[in-house]
C-alpha cells in the first residue's frame, strides 16, 4: 500500500514539474516567436503526458484489463511526443 501511494505522489509531482517546465516554454515563445518552440512544446507536453498516464490509470483503476492497455497507450503518447520534438528541432 505504501509503495502504490508513493508511486502516485511521484506521478503527480512529474506531472506537476512537466506542466512548470511546459509553461516556462511557452514563455520563452512569446517572448521570441519562433514557431520551433511551440512544437517542442507540444512535444514535451505529450512526453510528459506519457510518462505518467499509465501511474494515473493505475491508481484509479487499480489491476485491471484497462491498465495494461494504458501501458500501450502511453507508449503512444512518448512516441508522438518524441516525434513532435524532433520535428520541431529539425524544422
Amino acid at each position: 500500500m505504501a509503495f502504490e501511494l508513493l508511486y502516485g505522489l511521484l506521478a503527480i509531482i512529474t506531472l506537476l514539474m512537466g506542466a512548470a517546465l511546459n509553461v516556462l516554454v511557452y514563455l520563452s515563445y512569446k517572448q521570441v516567436k519562433d514557431r520551433t518552440l511551440l512544437l517542442f512544446n507540444l512535444g514535451l507536453f505529450l512526453l510528459v503526458i506519457g510518462i505518467v498516464f499509465s501511474d494515473i490509470v493505475a491508481m484509479i483503476q487499480g489491476d485491471t484489463v484497462l491498465s495494461y492497455w494504458s501501458i500501450v497507450i502511453a507508449r503512444l503518447f512518448q512516441i508522438a511526443g518524441i516525434g513532435c520534438m524532433i520535428t520541431g528541432v529539425v524544422r
